[in-house]
């Protein structure tokens, strides 16, 4: 779904980004900016007692947010990065019922879960314009009780070489022919939107 020099061109924009005091190595401008979208994505339902898999999990950071929220709840979280994975590892690893995966998220088949969770993980650039939705599909298909994921909004993000936005509303239109009830949240920081997806259980 992304091209070789796609990815290589990911990596090494996280790669300059380790070790720079001024820049997040995951892209995030503050650390307040990452709670924001975790606390949004934590809507999507109650987790306590869930497999969650964490797309894109860059250091682990979701799931420390997670245990503040939800208890008793398996978590996995899976990134491209070797790098983000063994800090991870370093951070959280030690904790039950965790666990990391260094893997490409675009070609790896993934488990079944309860909740299926991604922030940041669909805002790269890609030649292959159903990139994103391609991945949604994939995330939907996985999750049992439901999925949260997070884009940069095209409508006030400018693009750069590695990321870029994407429609909220076109989004939002697609995710809702997989759950008529998908919901848009916006307004939590300036150039963000989440998608929060519930299965229906009659």
């Amino acid at each position: 779904m992304m091209d070789l020099f796609e990815k290589a061109a990911v990596l090494q924009y996280h790669r300059r980004r380790i070790g720079d005091p001024e820049r997040c190595a995951l892209g995030w401008r503050s650390p307040d900016s990452q709670r924001l979208r975790f606390e949004v994505m934590c809507r999507v339902g109650d987790m306590s007692g869930c497999k969650v898999l964490d797309l894109g999990c860059g250091y682990g950071d979701l799931k420390a947010f997670l245990d503040t929220q939800f208890t008793e709840l398996a978590y996995l979280g899976v990134d491209h990065m070797p790098e983000f994975i063994e800090e991870a590892c370093r951070r959280y690893g030690h904790l039950p019922r965790t666990g990391f995966v260094q893997a490409d998220i675009l070609n790896a088949v993934l488990p079944e879960v309860d909740y299926v969770l991604a922030s940041g993980a669909l805002s790269y650039r890609s030649s292959n314009a159903l990139y994103p939705y391609n991945l949604i599909r994939q995330m939907w298909e996985a999750a049992t009780r439901g999925l949260a994921f997070n884009l940069l909004d095209a409508n006030v993000f400018e693009a750069t070489p590695v990321l870029c936005g994407q429609d909220p509303g076109e989004i939002l239109a697609f995710c809702r022919t997989l759950d008529p009830a998908a919901e848009l949240v916006t307004g939590y920081v300036a150039d963000d939107f989440t998608i929060l997806m519930r299965r229906r259980t009659a």
